[in-house]
């Protein structure tokens, strides 16, 4: 231990100072590394949470004996991946993460002392309402949900009942939305789970302030249009970027859709005749038979006026008679008519326009540079009956589609379809598991190079014998020359000799000019680098002590040289 202080003591102030940094450093960094190393990879268990809901979750695990991470907003709480599934069973295990309003369970732990009837309608109320939620989460992109019912209840001596009432508030997950069907489905739902409700009293509101479907279950109001159509534009855009991206790549393509509905009650009546189609519809006949008698020229009374059987003149008198003979007939045909009554509803499509601008094409050149193409007009017009297809065109209902390929100013001058995220977003991405890694190798290196690699050295080194051996000219070794074979009254060096001081070097240590003790380094001139002071003392005083064996040794070693 006192040979390693005098080592340590004889480097000096400013080596003992570089040597205990650099220790302090090796030290923080192994530590580092090892925590970097040894650290858990945290995955999300919940997001989305409320502050309290948070806490809850947080005060559970820590009880529970998990570590947990909690974002910068609180709103989301991640454990390490191996302890994931026992979170998420200790979470349950104890009701949580509370699942919004309460549902039929605020009747499992009440006893019924002190509860009135006012407090079970409000209790009923609430666990309806909170059942009702808890369906309409379950439906496809809703992510949660509100539903406020009002139940009213008949007055004293009053013979019309209240109709009940309900709202639903929906919040869409992702970039997903609400369409009619979707509110058309809850609205069915929540009409049948309260009793006497009617599915026109219930309004479906969405979380951005949009009805998308009112009260009276009629699309007419203006709110309720605008929902449809903007409804209508995003589901066309989607499905015509769909389709787009598949030919041009993603992020090649902008697309606008442009909806006109109409907001107006109309009821058309058309009526046409066929005159090629008759019909008999009915036939009259008419037959008429008329006989006339007139008097003689000489005889003019009242009885040629009267039949024979009243004492009129006789057939065979004298005057003239006429018969007539008419028949009449009348057909009624009935034409072919057609009769049509068209209704058109507020919220019909009455024209669509939709505007495509593509991206055009970026060819590789030879020399490596990028060269900018548009697309030839056959592509654009296959395009185009591509868009017509996916908007379902009509010509006669005046809708327009316009496909073009311009050159997008932003466009990152890369070839290929950006599927995916650069290299920055992956790097960012495992950025934590990088350094870690990066940590175990430097731990590794240190390791190897302050304690495989010095062990390895000593143990590989040769070792070196008692004293300086050296051979004659002849071959034959020569013995080793120690500071106690000296000739008795030689002079000994004393310590602190010379202008730095050397230190007395004890009897038994070897005096080996190529492996000496470490001390203080000298420059010469004739050295290209510096040399040790205590190497030159021992072999000062070798020379002085045994000057025919040092010439024998410089000679050996002159010879190895050459």
């Amino acid at each position: 231990m006192q040979s390693i202080i005098n080592n340590l003591m004889s480097l000096g102030q400013r080596r003992l100072i570089a040597l205990a940094a650099t220790g302090i450093g090796l030290t923080a960094a192994l530590l580092l590394g090892v925590g970097a190393v040894l650290a858990p990879t945290y995955a999300p268990l919940y997001s989305g949470l409320s502050p309290s809901g948070a806490a809850q979750v947080v005060g559970t695990l820590e009880q529970a004996g998990f570590r947990v991470d909690v974002s910068a907003d609180g709103t989301m709480v991640s454990v390490p991946d191996s302890d994931l599934a026992r979170a998420r069973m200790a979470l349950a295990d104890q009701g949580l993460p509370d699942e919004g309003v309460p549902g039929w369970e605020l009747f499992d732990n009440s006893t019924g002392l002190g509860m009135n009837s006012f407090m079970q309608r409000i209790n009923r109320l609430r666990a309806l309402e909170g059942e009702l939620a808890r369906s309409i989460q379950t439906i496809d992109a809703v992510d949660s949900a509100r539903v406020h019912l009002v139940l009213p209840e008949r007055e004293a001596f009053s013979r019309a009942r209240p109709e009940p009432s309900a709202s639903v508030i929906v919040r869409a997950s992702g970039r997903s939305e609400i369409g009619r069907n979707q509110a058309r489905a809850i609205r069915n739902l929540v009409a049948a789970a309260v009793p006497d409700l009617a599915p026109s009293r219930v309004t479906v509101l969405s979380a951005s302030g949009e009805t998308i479907l009112a009260d009276d279950g009629e699309p007419g109001s203006d709110v309720s249009l605008q929902s449809v159509r903007a409804s209508l534009e995003d589901r066309m855009s989607r499905s015509i970027d769909q389709i787009l991206s598949a030919r041009v790549g993603a992020g090649n393509a902008r697309v606008q859709v442009s909806v006109d509905l109409t907001t107006e009650r109309q009821v058309i009546l058309q009526q046409s005749y066929d005159p090629n189609q008759r019909v008999v519809r009915s036939t009259e006949t008419r037959n008429e038979t008329v006989e006339d008698t007139q008097a003689g020229q000489d005889q003019v009374d009242a009885a040629g006026n009267l039949p024979e059987a009243l004492g009129g003149e006789a057939e065979g008198s004298t005057g003239a008679r006429s018969n007539r003979t008419a028949a009449d007939e009348i057909v009624n045909y009935e034409i072919g008519s057609t009769r049509s009554e068209v209704i058109r509803e507020p919220g019909d499509v009455e024209k669509i326009s939709v505007a495509v601008l593509v991206n055009g094409i970026y060819n590789r050149l030879p020399n490596g540079d990028v060269e900018y193409e548009e697309r030839p007009p056959e592509e654009i017009e296959r395009l185009t009956r591509l868009v017509e297809s996916a908007v379902g065109y009509d010509a006669q209902r005046g809708d327009t589609v316009s496909v073009e390929s311009l050159r997008f100013m932003d466009y990152s001058m890369e070839l290929g379809d950006g599927t995916g995220g650069g290299i920055g977003q992956l790097l960012l991405g495992n950025a934590s598991a990088a350094m870690r890694g990066l940590f175990a190798i430097g731990i590794v290196a240190l390791v190897m190079l302050f304690g495989v690699r010095p062990l390895a050295t000593r143990l590989t080194a040769r070792q070196e014998p008692d004293g300086l051996i050296a051979q004659s000219p002849d071959g034959a070794p020569l013995p080793a020359v120690r500071p106690a074979e000296a000739a008795p009254g030689a002079p000994r060096p004393a310590a602190g000799a010379g202008a730095e001081g050397v230190s007395a070097m004890p009897d038994a240590e070897l005096y080996d000019p190529l492996r000496g003790a470490q001390g203080e380094y000298v420059n010469l001139a004739a050295v290209n680098g510096s040399v040790q002071r205590n190497r030159l003392q021992a072999i000062g005083e070798l020379v002085e002590v045994e000057p025919a064996e040092s010439l024998r040794v410089l000679r050996t070693w002159l010879a190895q040289e050459a």
